[in-house]
């Protein structure tokens, strides 16, 4: 399956907007609209992953379904308890997967309608396949039940298959009167700009750090504070990521990508201690003399990773600038940090993070992730070393 949404999980997501966290402009946005009754025919939601676009899109679906026809949605007529599903997504499109079972995708598109007035299209495999988007064209202009209003939601909507994405343009164009599309994602300019130009956009910010450590305390009240604290810097202001993130996974993963990086910033080649950790990066161990792939799958497990690495390139760059270590997306190995910033110049720092670029670029090629992170170490060491 498709990766999905960094989201809070239902029994933590807002029901209310009083209750949602961060972004007030876009929420005062939204909540305009309900009082004033005008909803623009398509908008987009864009901005970081985890930063609650997708649960804002659903609150505003709900409250204008919401059967109180109040400006907040009451949580607890029908319209809201059939909607308070979508909180858990991913179990949603795996009961959907089991009910299609093997039947041909084209024939039987993968949506989510938790409520007539509201549907929802997720990535069914790489892409949102066209049999979704020809769904919402055939439905869009159906009529509402009550006096509620149709949403189709489209979370991830940088997936929209770039060649046939044009099939939404009819609606984009001739828009039904109570109909309104809601485009959601992080990528934006991977849209295609004949479906970009005619949405509305609404910009979410990253959440202060403050916000998302608050947050954690209810959320994660298992995590000590000095966990919370680094989840919150290691996310980068994404609740979401904050709270899904595996702090064990992270610090042994942000252990491997050390060794790397000495390696290539300081020079300390040592083959017995960067072999094995480039292979541990690449999701590689070994077992009975033979390597095998382990965790999730290769490629959203490698992205993760190259997460780990950039973050600790950001924070040398920051350390290398002068600014203050509370900035730090890794503040509990600031001592670390400061020793590859003292000693690596600037030009390392920006050809490593070209090479990552590329590497980014390359990893859903099916590369050999464990040779490519040992040219990675090799090729900025000799950058170190030219001067």
């Amino acid at each position: 399956a498709a990766e999905v949404s960094e989201e809070v999980r239902q029994e933590e997501a807002p029901v209310t907007f009083e209750d949602y966290a961060g972004n007030p402009r876009a929420v005062e946005a939204v909540r305009r609209m309900v009082s004033t009754g005008q909803f623009p025919p398509s908008l987009m939601f864009t901005g970081p992953k985890g930063v609650g676009k997708f649960i804002l899109a659903t609150l505003l679906a709900t409250t204008v379904n919401c059967e109180g026809n109040a400006s907040d949605a009451c949580g607890k007529c029908g319209a809201c308890r059939s909607l308070s599903l979508l909180a858990d997504i991913e179990e949603m499109r795996q009961e959907a997967f089991k009910e299609r079972g093997s039947a041909n995708p084209e024939d039987n598109p993968l949506i989510l309608r938790p409520h007539p007035n509201v549907t929802v299209l997720t990535p069914d495999g790489a892409f949102i396949r066209v049999s979704q988007m020809r769904y919402v064209v055939r439905h869009a202009y159906s009529e509402p039940e009550g006096n509620g209003r149709l949403f189709f939601l489209i979370d991830q909507a940088e997936r929209l298959r770039g060649d046939l994405a044009d099939v939404l343009l009819k609606v984009l164009e001739e828009p039904p009167p109570r109909t309104t599309l809601v485009l959601i994602t992080h990528e934006p300019y991977r849209l295609r700009a004949t479906i970009r130009s005619r949405c509305i956009p609404l910009y979410f910010n990253p959440l202060d750090r403050s916000l998302v450590i608050e947050q954690l305390k209810v959320l994660r009240p298992e995590w000590k504070k000095a966990e919370r604290e680094l989840a919150a810097s290691v996310s980068a202001g994404s609740l979401g990521k904050a709270v899904n993130l595996d702090l064990e996974e992270y610090r042994k993963a942000r252990t491997a990508a050390f060794e790397v990086l000495r390696t290539a910033g300081l020079r300390r080649m040592n083959p017995e201690r960067l072999f094995p950790a480039t292979a541990e990066l690449a999701g590689k161990a070994k077992s009975s003399g033979e390597e095998k792939e382990i965790g999730a799958s290769g490629a959203e497990r490698f992205d993760f990773i190259l997460e780990v690495i950039y973050s600790l390139l950001n924070d040398v760059l920051y350390l290398k600038s002068g600014q203050p270590k509370e900035l730090l997306r890794n503040p509990d190995v600031a001592r670390e940090l400061q020793e590859l910033a003292a000693e690596a110049g600037a030009s390392w720092v920006e050809e490593t993070t070209a090479q990552l670029d590329r590497l980014a670029g390359l990893q859903r090629q099916n590369v050999n992730r464990q040779l490519s992170l040992d040219s990675l170490a090799l090729r900025s060491a000799e950058v170190v070393a030219r001067g």
